[in-house]
């Protein structure tokens, strides 16, 4: 991290609990402006390091204020799943050509997304059916990665 950076974030999320404090926002809204802070550092700086804790935080923040508003489903868990993917999807826009993206934020944003969608749509029954299923997909998609492996050789 450049020497100004951890003094830039700090000094922004100071400055925006601040203002959280002096306009008596909810506090909830924190958690979605540490994630923008942290986005705002990724976008002066593409480093991949500030990107996980934007999209995480950003998501999170977004879910916990849809859920305030009163929106029906599991909106914390959807906000949380659609925060990794898009760490995904934000790092394929932003690498380049010359560097593929990283895959590893499609894995856990898939899984939590599915399932509180899941939970929304289909109830508990739905989502704990669907909980129940993922160690068998994952068991499916290994063999398949082993097996398609073994054939290419």
């Amino acid at each position: 991290m450049s020497g100004w950076l951890p003094g830039v974030i700090l000094i922004v999320v100071g400055a925006c609990l601040f203002l959280v404090q002096l306009l008596h926002l909810d506090a909830d809204v924190i958690v979605l402006v540490i994630g923008l802070v942290f986005a705002a550092a990724f976008a002066m700086t593409r480093r991949y390091g500030l990107l996980i804790p934007a999209g995480i935080l950003t998501g999170l923040g977004a879910g916990i204020l849809l859920e305030d508003t009163g929106a029906a489903g599991e909106p914390v868990m959807l906000g949380l799943g659609l925060g990794f993917l898009a760490i995904y999807a934000v790092d394929a826009l932003t690498s380049g050509a010359d560097r593929p993206g990283r895959w590893w934020p499609l894995i856990p944003g898939a899984i939590i997304t599915v399932i509180a969608g899941a939970s929304g749509t289909f109830g508990d029954e739905g989502a704990h059916a669907i909980e129940q299923g993922w160690p068998i997909l994952l068991i499916g998609v290994g063999a398949w990665l082993l097996l398609r492996r073994r054939t290419s050789s």
